[in-house]
């Protein structure tokens, strides 16, 4: 097999084609495997995470003083903007310590491709130490880039450019995590590849990633639940977007 190295610097080279047909194609068959089994696991993180919380959540104001009337102070002071810095740290705390299971659904999305077994083990199989290590300091460069940029814009009440910027940011780095645990790239090395190979294609890629929010978003038409399971349909993109690449 040819070494991805090899790979990268003939594409950077020479180029290559990526059609939007044939990509939401790729990620739509993709996403029909895992659908289900994605939106389950994300159903059982996301209640493993609510309980996290509400354990934080009682650690620090205490449990004597939990009720309706307190959550709706912290809800209030949250969305001051001195309060925009805490959300910034815990957006990326979250992100990086948790990078190695968002990565776990694109080896999911991986599997299905090759029609291989995935078992819910496997979601926290990257967080052995030399992948951990890389996924954690991509995740943490560009949540702080991209967050950092939305938050300041926030502050100076311009939220919409910063979310445009960060879906850049987003666009840009899209193959950083396919290329640490499938390339086995270092996190620096595998952010400036991927940004020196999706900029030659950025508006397809931005038209497709654009599709997959849309496609994300539908599940909360009708049943909110839905949106677990739509939800999924990002992560096959991601995927489908690397593979074609």
């Amino acid at each position: 097999m040819e070494p991805i190295n090899t790979k990268i610097a003939h594409l950077l080279t020479n180029g290559y084609e990526l059609q939007f047909e044939n990509v939401f194609n790729k990620a739509y068959e993709n996403y029909k495997k895992i659908a289900l089994y994605a939106g389950l696991a994300i159903l059982i993180f996301g209640f493993i995470f609510m309980v996290l919380a509400a354990f934080g959540l009682i650690s620090f104001v205490g449990v004597e003083h939990l009720n309706e009337n307190t959550i709706k102070q912290l809800e209030s002071k949250m969305l001051k903007q001195e309060y925009l810095g805490y959300q910034f740290i815990f957006v990326l705390a979250i992100n990086s310590v948790f990078s190695p299971i968002s990565a776990g659904f694109l080896r999911m999305a991986n599997a299905a491709q090759k029609d291989v077994e995935f078992k819910m083990r496997h979601f926290f199989s990257f967080y052995q130490w030399s992948y951990f290590k890389e996924l954690f300091v991509a995740t943490f460069i560009i949540t702080c880039i991209s967050t950092g940029i939305d938050t300041a814009l926030t502050h100076f009440k311009i939220p919409v450019v910063g979310g445009i910027i960060s879906f850049g940011i987003g666009i840009l780095t899209v193959l950083s995590t396919p290329l640490i645990i499938f390339g086995k790239q270092k996190a620096i090395k595998a952010i400036q590849a991927s940004i020196q190979l999706t900029s030659t294609k950025f508006l397809t890629l931005f038209l497709l990633l654009f599709v997959a929010f849309l496609g994300s978003l539908v599940g909360l038409i009708g049943f909110c639940i839905g949106v677990l399971f739509t939800i999924p349909f990002s992560m096959s993109m991601q995927y489908a977007i690397y593979d074609s690449i």
